[in-house]
């Protein structure tokens, strides 16, 4: 069954919203509010549609947020 889709715009938004509920992050810049969703290149059963751009330090990522993504990639595709 396809999962819906969303925009990018969308996604990203839905994903700092749940980022600045965790403790610490509201107000904080993560890249997810730099760099935004974009297309991942592959489609629904092959894998996530979409994907967040590393544009910080791959020391600095956080697990937490890391879930956040890998839900939300289980629940919707981008929107094309």
């Amino acid at each position: 069954m396809p999962k819906p889709t969303r925009t990018a715009k969308q996604l990203q938004q839905m994903l700092i919203q749940r980022i600045e509920a965790l403790p610490g992050l509201r107000g904080q810049l993560t890249d997810v509010h730099r760099g935004g969703v974009i297309g991942a290149g592959v489609s629904g059963d092959d894998g996530p549609s979409w994907t967040v751009p590393v544009v910080t330090d791959r020391r600095m990522h956080r697990a937490d947020i890391a879930q956040i993504i890998r839900t939300l990639q289980g629940q919707f595709d981008l929107e094309e």
